[in-house]
């Protein structure tokens, strides 16, 4: 099997760790190999908490803790998401 990672590149994710049950937003990361260690290295976007007192500041996301990801195109992609709430299913409904 062909091991690649992908490219986030002008991406925002939101990354769960494991043990964690909320995300963390990074904006732009890229791959980059610390201590042996392989993480996720970008910067925290704006509008990322409702404070944003860590807007801009370098953080780091070890890969190895890393359970689960989704991947926005924007901030405001995921801004514009999470303002429009839960999506109703029209599964079943007549």
């Amino acid at each position: 099997m062909k091991s690649r990672l992908p490219s986030f590149a002008n991406r925002v994710l939101s990354v769960v760790c494991i043990g964690e049950d909320t995300g963390q937003l990074i904006a732009n990361p890229e791959w980059e190999t610390q201590g042996g260690r392989l993480f996720l290295v970008g910067r925290v976007p704006k509008k990322a908490s409702q404070d944003n007192w860590m807007e801009g500041l370098p953080c780091a996301i070890a890969w190895d803790t890393v359970q689960d990801y989704v991947v926005f195109q924007s901030i405001d992609d995921y801004l514009t998401r999470l303002e429009s709430g839960p999506r109703k299913s029209t599964k079943g409904k007549r």
